[in-house]
């Protein structure tokens, strides 16, 4: 374990953690996507279907640097847009059969991470963390 961990406080730990984690799956996963990349998928995996505008407020970024993104996920074939009837002016995005693949695999691998750590820390203790991490307390 790195020293400097054991005094972190509980926001810088759990964001060394993530970042950490994040990572892991990312060199696991072997696509060679950065971290807005990949976080625009999984809203995407979640939603099935967001504007340029609904994905840039959820993952927090400004519409120009989703839209930069997105047309790198458009040229790489993980994503593309749909004709929503009614709305010409809003691009919707969905995933492709590419990108529907890549986060089935980003799935597989994190239900591996976390079989690694439950391994390390044991089942309750990993339970014990997704409870709290799911309690309101923010």
């Amino acid at each position: 374990m790195k020293d400097y961990i054991l005094s972190l406080n509980l926001i810088d730990l759990v964001s060394e953690k993530h970042n950490a984690l994040r990572e892991k799956v990312n060199e696991t996963s072997g696509e060679q996507l950065n971290k807005t990349e990949t976080h625009i998928l999984a809203k995407l995996e979640l939603h099935g279907m967001l504007t340029i505008s609904e994905i840039s407020r959820q993952i927090s970024i400004s519409r120009q640097g989703a839209q930069k993104t997105i047309n790198v996920l458009l040229s790489e074939g993980y994503v593309e847009t749909a004709v929503v009837e009614g709305n010409s002016r809003d691009k919707h995005i969905v995933l492709t059969p590419k990108g529907i693949a890549v986060c089935q695999s980003m799935l597989e691998i994190k239900q591996s991470i976390e079989a690694e750590i439950a391994a390390k820390i044991g089942r309750d203790q990993v339970e014990t963390l997704r409870k709290l991490l799911t309690e309101d307390w923010l």
